[in-house]
């Protein structure tokens, strides 16, 4: 199973294949190899780096993904092509269910506000009213559990605010979140395609300009494992800088385990997991077939 996620950041750099493998060079000196079949991703950070048709083409025919980075912001994705595997799977999700999409929605924003006081608990904050939102049986509020998350959230990494940008664009914090949801967005979106999922028709988000409105949908639950991936950082980093937070979080999404019954599962793994229950649950119209990620 491929695991790796490769970031490519030297400016100037190329990349070619060589039997099965991805091979990287600059001014005629090789930087490193590796097997094709074992990566995951390939994050491009740099714009002048040169990357062959073959790369392309044996990356995404490995079920892997390329995500292209303009000042560490992913722009955007290059994806294997979507496929087919249960008719149901895609006919149910086109057929835009009302209640199977407002069911799966409740279940994918709970298991989001169930992580995300989970991650406050996790870097020292106590008791936030967010735990008694988690445990709720009324219908959670998204934008009050947001305020509720974030007015806590970021002072713990010595920023303030009640929304989700502290302190405008120029916030490191903002900027390092927009990076690490922009990596999850683009290995979601990569299960989406391998579970047979078409990642333009939304549960909740709507579909507009150059917009996936499934990705959004299903990385909810996943971002609060950014946020706290990114409190672990600047923690134990005393200048924290975007090139050293890349190669952490690339480090944290392989490393990082969650339970799934009796075993766990690596973070990355969590996706295809997650993905394909979200289709199990279109297959047989029943939303309380999807499983999700739970941050400990």
């Amino acid at each position: 199973m491929s695991y790796h996620i490769l970031h490519i950041s030297e400016h100037g750099c190329g990349l070619s294949k060589e039997r099965g493998l991805l091979v990287c060079r600059k001014d005629g000196k090789t930087l490193g190899k590796i097997a094709i079949e074992d990566l995951r991703a390939v994050v491009i950070l740099g714009e002048s780096v040169n990357i062959s048709a073959a790369v392309f083409a044996g990356v995404l025919d490995n079920d892997a993904i390329i995500i292209h980075c303009r000042n560490y912001k992913a722009v955007g994705v290059s994806v294997p092509n979507s496929r087919t595997y249960d008719a149901r799977v895609v006919l149910n999700q086109a057929a835009g269910n009302r209640n199977l999409n407002a069911a799966i929605w409740r279940r994918l924003l709970r298991a989001k506000i169930e992580n995300c006081a989970r991650c406050l608990g996790l870097i020292g904050v106590k008791n936030s009213r967010l735990e008694k939102f988690s445990v709720s049986k009324r219908e959670p509020n998204e934008a009050r559990c947001a305020r509720e998350y974030w007015k806590h959230y970021f002072p713990q990494l010595g920023e303030s605010g009640q929304g989700r940008v502290p302190r405008g664009n120029s916030s490191p914090v903002n900027l390092f979140l927009n990076y690490g949801y922009g990596i999850l967005g683009g290995i979601v979106h990569r299960s989406l395609i391998v579970a047979g999922l078409n990642c333009l028709l939304g549960v909740n988000h709507k579909t507009y300009y150059k917009n996936t409105p499934l990705v959004y949908d299903a990385i909810e639950p996943f971002r609060a494992f950014a946020d706290y991936a990114l409190y672990n950082y600047m923690s134990g980093c005393k200048e924290p800088n975007m090139r050293e937070w890349s190669v952490f979080f690339g480090r944290f999404l392989k490393d990082m385990r969650v339970k799934k019954g009796r075993a766990t599962v690596k973070l990355m793994d969590a996706a295809d997991v997650l993905c394909e229950s979200l289709a199990n649950a279109y297959r047989y119209k029943k939303a309380e077939l999807m499983w999700f990620p739970v941050l400990d």
